[in-house]
């Protein structure tokens, strides 16, 4: 489902700026077609066998074509639901879907509505849009049973085996095939949205230089790049930036940059376009020569623009641009490569029809940058800027990469390149002035009459804000469309044998480019075990049976275009009702408020925070140990809050929590006092933005905002800016928070919060996204649509109109009666546990680790939680509940034939116990343990660095016997494994039984053998297997 980049609107005033059109430089060459270009040897024209209608002179200024709505004749969509029945997960609301009176079916009308409206459009010849294959993958997307519920996160090297639900095997091998087409088979990077892919690049440049000047504060420089870009990086990074003006002579930019760099003593972050909004690109040659004299590293925005120059043929008289390398950069040497191409540090890849709505390739050396944190709750590094990521966008631009492959694209890029010349002909016969550029296949129109203008405008041209025409070369365009444009336009007829005599061949790119009958299936195969694998997936805060019910009407609009102007409408009434929902009830009080849709929580955070800091930017920030771990990440990549430049304390604190895991008020108060302390002492007002939890992501806990504003106000300290993170629980309800200005408190005494962040594909299941309200009165928030994927909106939209706040109030409900289920039957079985009152996150302490993987439970030191979501029955509550009782009774038949034995051979009455890792007994075996010189080096198969005797602990397969006096006589140690193992470890025997230890060695050998027998574990050895200490 791709956006469309013109709304309906009749007539040509609502033509705006069309985003991620091609750039051409001020020196590209501006010429009537000559003609040398007619008399060029010119390929054959092939045009693909697709019909898109062009419009004549009379008909409707618009870049979608309207066509017969009879093409729908069923009601698909009534169809789709009523397939997807066998499939569904239910819930207290899908289960009722079953009825037929129930409302959703009215709601499938709508949808209905909108698919035969939006089916029965068609794109105009020369607008930016999708071109046929990339939506025929969409449609391929939906046969095979997607969208089912998937979370892309991180990078796409960082495997987590119990979360199985996404495509990082297609992601990977698109990062390596772009990489190696710019000399970097190894290359790192992801698939994002074109904001933070390039966001993403410029923080590994800025990682980069912090490692090789640290003491220099680096400079972003840019001239044709996106300047909203360049403030995102401003606001999230800190970084500095300046704007030069590339035609200009080299010398004149060399004194320039003297004086923005000390002298040259400032590295440079230097950001170039191949393809900006405006028709203009930047001149690696002339930022190469700048990099004799100046330590600059290259960022290339070459979204539109890859796949041509690094595949483009070379024909028609026209060459790609500049060629790429990526590798880090040598600052002993300039940016121009020994085989003269350009040296960039990070790229930007896309495809040359994807708008700013389409996902980017996001790429870079693999030792540029920084260092991530490896985190235990995901098992994975936290690289990435958004952490969560739709795991659809990198299959589908994997699939498409693949069914083209090298073959494909060079045949695309030949078709164009002679459409080109056949279009440019044309104009040249109608003294039309148009150019065109060595990073793209398309034509920008220079001059020509008004009534030409209207023409081309309502044939799909996108008017700059320079006022030049674009027109962008598409497979669509089909020989049908061309013998409608010349024998029905007016400024045409009596050229029809001229120009149809260069069209001899046609091609159907879809047919001629498949996808592998193989992938489609082993695709199926996957989601077909993706519907089996979420019914006990209960370690992520994700409602993941939704789709269930929704994927299959969802999947047929992906080969849809969705119209702007419904997006548009659509997001500001989705974000205007939300801000009410949170107490702003009248226009007015809403006013001061702005509302973006993110591709995540972590995102929103981010933006909340800098929204925040645009309002109070010498503010310190404040938030729990408890906070989700990006937040962290957050702080630390601005240089700013790190006050890196400054050579002071950072400006951001984590504070302690208490037992239950909300932040701890005293620490807080504490933090705060020498902070206004410090303030005082510099001479400098203080500030406080608060970041506030409606529910940690590990223990669900809830920060007391009553009492924190109490007890600082009561030391006359006043919080500037509050920000909630309510990234689940705010999906359900709004937990009492309300939206107001800075500073004001509500009638119940509780502080009115000025943003709040909330996930969409947490609470309800659809895609991964979700949205950030902020106090905004002079557009602090950035707009964060430009690159917003258009299914977010859609899907929002359609879960509001099947969820109402009742329905999400019964969901919410049932997950609380689950959660109470699992608590008190785990307590039963003599389980430790810990839950905050009405929270849906049970913590316990860990069980065997084949456990924690079939239930893909998170892991955080001695712990695992469990979240009973929607799609978590009862049934499941009660299998895992089993699941861990039974573990209990196959310890209990081991022990009857092994404690017998010990008993025997050490002549006194001997008891086996299991040791759980957050017993006293796990305690007493690590106060043993600490008079031991050494053991084993051990290595956490969850988190990776060498640890001590307490990760085999965790793995809750360990064994003590104890005398008649519960004194500890041996420790058996031992681990567990996620594919259902059990590894043997050391012993510890007590120095007055070491004289047994032979046989003390055999039968911990019929222990493992048997407690591996009865669980159907594998028991592995290595080399401290049995290896014996005494204490």
């Amino acid at each position: 489902m791709k956006h469309t980049n013109r709304s309906e609107v009749k007539g040509s005033k609502n033509r705006g700026t069309l985003e991620g059109l091609p750039a051409y430089s001020r020196s590209s060459t501006t010429m009537m077609v000559t003609n040398d270009m007619t008399r060029a040897n010119v390929p054959c024209l092939e045009i693909s066998d697709v019909v898109t209608q062009s419009s004549d002179s009379d008909a409707e200024s618009s870049h979608e074509i309207h066509t017969p709505a009879s093409t729908v004749e069923n009601d698909i969509i009534q169809e789709a639901f009523e397939s997807s029945k066998p499939r569904w997960i239910d819930d207290p609301v899908i289960s009722q879907w079953r009825h037929p009176g129930h409302k959703v079916h009215s709601v499938l009308s709508e949808v209905y509505d909108l698919y035969r409206e939006w089916n029965a459009v068609q794109s105009a010849p020369f607008a930016l849009a999708p071109d046929p294959l990339w939506l025929d993958t969409g449609r391929a997307l939906a046969s095979v049973g997607l969208p089912w519920h998937n979370n892309e996160v991180h990078l796409p090297g960082d495997i987590d085996t119990s979360w199985p639900f996404h495509f990082k095997e297609f992601e990977a091998q698109v990062i390596r095939e772009k990489g190696t087409r710019v000399g970097d088979s190894n290359s790192l990077g992801y698939v994002t949205s074109y904001d933070e892919a390039n966001l993403y690049c410029i923080r590994a440049l800025q990682q980069e230089l912090r490692k090789e000047f640290p003491t220099q504060r680096p400079l972003l420089v840019y001239d044709h790049f996106d300047p909203e870009l360049v403030g995102s990086a401003g606001r999230l990074f800190g970084i500095e930036s300046h704007r030069v003006i590339l035609p200009g002579t080299l010398e004149v930019l060399r004194h320039e940059l003297r004086g923005a760099t000390s002298n040259a003593t400032r590295p440079i972050i230097f950001a170039a376009s191949l393809c900006n909004s405006n028709s203009e690109y930047d001149d690696l040659g002339v930022i190469s020569r700048l990099s004799e004299e100046f330590p600059l590293i290259l960022h290339v925005d070459a979204f539109r623009s890859f796949d041509y120059i690094t595949l483009g043929p070379h024909t028609g008289g026209q060459r790609p641009g500049e060629r790429l390398t990526l590798a880090v950069r040598n600052f002993g040497r300039c940016l121009r490569a020994e085989d003269n191409s350009v040296l960039a540090s990070t790229i930007v890849a896309g495809g040359l029809n994807h708008s700013r709505h389409d996902p980017a390739i996001a790429l870079k050396p693999a030792s540029l940058g920084g260092k991530p944190n490896r985190i235990s709750y995901v098992r994975a590094f936290d690289s990435t800027l958004s952490g969560s990521r739709d795991a659809i966008a990198p299959l589908w631009i994997a699939l498409y990469e693949r069914r083209l492959g090298e073959r494909g694209l060079r045949d695309t890029y030949q078709y164009l390149l002679s459409l080109r010349l056949f279009i440019m002909r044309i104009l040249e016969h109608h003294k039309i002035t148009a150019t065109v550029t060595p990073y793209t296949t398309d034509i920008v129109i220079k001059s020509c009459t008004e009534a030409q203008r209207k023409w081309l405008l309502d044939l799909g041209g996108a008017v700059t804000s320079n006022g030049d025409i674009v027109l962008v070369m598409n497979s669509r365009f089909s020989i049908t469309s061309l013998r409608s444009l010349l024998r029905t336009n007016p400024f045409l007829r009596g050229d029809n044998g001229k120009y149809e005599a260069a069209i001899l061949h046609e091609k159907d790119f879809v047919s001629l480019y498949p996808i592998p009958d193989d992938i489609l299936s082993t695709l199926r195969t996957t989601i077909q075990s993706w519907q089996v694998r979420t019914r006990s997936t209960a370690g992520y805060p994700v409602h993941m049976g939704s789709y269930s019910a929704l994927g299959p009407m969802i999947g047929l609009f992906w080969n849809l275009n969705i119209p702007k102007c419904w997006v548009e409408s659509k997001s500001r009434e989705i974000l205007s009702s939300r801000m009410e929902s949170f107490g702003l009830v009248s226009p007015q009080s809403r006013e001061d408020f702005k509302g973006a849709f993110t591709n995540g929580s972590t995102m929103g955070n981010r933006y909340g925070i800098m929204t925040a800091l645009q309002h109070f930017p010498n503010a310190f920030v404040y938030f729990s140990a408890e906070t989700h771990y990006s937040v962290v990440k957050t702080a630390q990549d601005c240089d700013t809050l790190t006050n890196r430049w400054a050579k002071g304390a950072p400006r951001y604190s984590k504070i302690r929590c208490g037992s239950n895991g909300s932040i701890l008020v005293e620490a807080l108060l504490e933090q705060a006092l020498a902070d206004k302390k410090r303030c005082s002492d510099d001479g400098v007002k203080y500030d406080m933005i608060l970041l506030v939890n409606i529910g940690t992501t590990f223990v669900g806990a809830r920060d007391d905002l009553v009492e924190i504003h109490r007890t600082l106000a009561k030391a006359r300290i006043q919080i500037s800016y509050i920000h909630v993170d309510g990234a689940l629980n705010c999906g359900f309800e709004t937990c009492g928070i309300k939206l107001g200005p800075c500073g004001a408190v509500g009638d119940d005494g509780t502080p009115l919060v000025q943003g709040v962040t909330i996930s969409h594909h947490k609470a309800l299941g659809n895609i991964v996204s979700g949205e950030v309200l902020c106090f905004s009165p002079q557009d602090q928030l950035p707009d964060l649509c430009s690159s917003l994927d258009p299914r977010v909106v859609f899907e929002t939209w359609l879960y509001s109109r099947v969820y109402d706040p009742s329905d999400l109030a019964q969901m919410l409900d049932e997950c609380r009666e689950n959660a109470s289920r699992l608590e008190t039957s785990l307590n039963r079985i003599g389980v430790v546990t810990k839950r905050n009152s009405q929270s849906i996150i049970t913590v316990l302490e860990r069980p065997p680790s084949w456990i924690t993987e079939e239930f893909s439970l998170r892991p955080e030191g001695d712990w695992v939680h469990f979240i009973t979501m929607s799609h978590i029955s009862k049934e499941t509550v009660d299998r895992f509940v089993d699941q861990l009782a039974s573990i209990d009774r196959q310890f209990s038949y081991a022990f009857s034939a092994v404690a017998p034995l010990l008993s025997d051979r050490l002549r006194r009455t001997i008891k086996l116990k299991r040791v759980r890792c957050c017993s006293a007994l796990a305690e007493r075996v690590s106060d043993i343990t600490r008079s031991i010189v050494s053991l084993d080096d051990v290595r956490c198969r969850d988190t990776g660095p060498v640890l001590d005797v307490r990760s085999r602990l965790r793995g809750a397969v360990s064994t003590v016997a104890v005398d008649e006096d519960d004194k500890i006589r041996i420790v058996f140690l031992a681990s567990s494994g996620r594919d259902q193992s059990i590894q043997a470890g050391p012993l510890l025997i007590s120095n007055e039984i070491a004289y047994t230890k032979a046989d003390i060695v055999d039968i911990s050998k019929l222990l493992l053998g048997l407690l591996g027998r009865y669980m159907n574990a594998d028991v592995k050895l290595d080399n401290s297997s049995y290896e014996t200490h005494t204490f």
